[in-house]
């Protein structure tokens, strides 16, 4: 009988380790405590490894400001640029803070806070090129963009009227890394982007003049997920009006993207 009890003992406990095991899962899974953020984290300034390996960036900074709000801790969940929006739609993570742009078709199939920071396409070329000045020059010209996004959409139709010579890169590193060593005329990409390296590295790049689309920056989250997009919502309405947004503009670009985005 004593050894039935010690078994019928150990057995209770196993199930108590397992239920308890099972609800932790869940907890991490479906939020609970962790705000699980997916990022394409190759896309500076906006999400991207530092020198130590870290995950850092405009955004990464504003989902931690957003973790803070909500009372959880922010997990971020690295993704490549091409399969985020199926890793969102399979819930590997909560919701895509990483650049993604709000336009008709994402509203479809998405639920998008208001935009957060204002964005537009624009060419960026070498600092000693007097050639490009908008899309109608990009005419037998080597034009790169990242596969997949809005950028890409872009430089699509502009094939229709003009023929360049288009190359699409898994991420957005690459082009800028090609035209360094005089492989491309040109890059289509996000201005928050464009104007980034423009900024740290102005010997090699600059931008263009005019926005070729206004695309401002949404936080993506699957479609359905009002609940927890209204929150997020609620605590980004905090850090504008708190004045958080504007710094962490201002620490990444140098002014103020915020403030007036429409």
């Amino acid at each position: 009988m004593k050894v039935l009890r010690s078994k019928s003992v150990l057995l209770g406990l196993a199930v108590m380790l397992l239920v308890a095991f099972s609800l932790s899962a869940c907890s991490g899974s479906k939020g609970g405590d962790v705000f699980r953020v997916g990022v394409d984290d190759v896309y500076p300034p906006m999400e991207f490894k530092d020198d130590k390996g870290a995950t850092v960036g405009f955004d990464v900074d504003l989902a931690n400001e957003i973790g803070k709000k909500l009372g959880k801790k922010v997990e971020f969940q690295s993704t490549q640029w091409d399969g985020i929006f199926t890793a969102l739609k399979a819930e590997k993570f909560d919701c895509i803070i990483s650049s993604v742009s709000v336009n008709e078709e994402r509203l479809k199939e998405f639920e998008f806070t208001k935009p957060y920071i204002a964005n537009a396409q624009v060419i960026i070329v070498g600092a000693k090129n007097t050639d490009i000045k908008s899309e109608k020059d990009l005419k037998d010209k080597k034009v790169g963009v990242q596969v997949g996004t809005t950028a890409d959409e872009s430089a699509e139709k502009f094939l229709k009227e003009t023929k360049f010579d288009l190359k699409k890169y898994e991420q957005i590193i690459q082009p800028f890394s090609d035209m360094k060593v005089g492989r491309l005329d040109a890059i289509i990409v996000d201005e928050v982007v464009a104007r980034y390296y423009a900024k740290t590295d102005n010997a090699s790049f600059k931008v263009t003049g005019g926005r070729l689309t206004n695309e401002p920056i949404g936080i993506c989250f699957k479609k359905g997920n009002t609940e927890l997009r209204d929150k997020v919502q609620k605590a980004v309405d905090d850090l504008k009006a708190d004045g958080t947004m504007k710094k962490l503009s201002e620490k990444w670009f140098g002014e103020d993207l915020v403030s007036n985005v429409q």
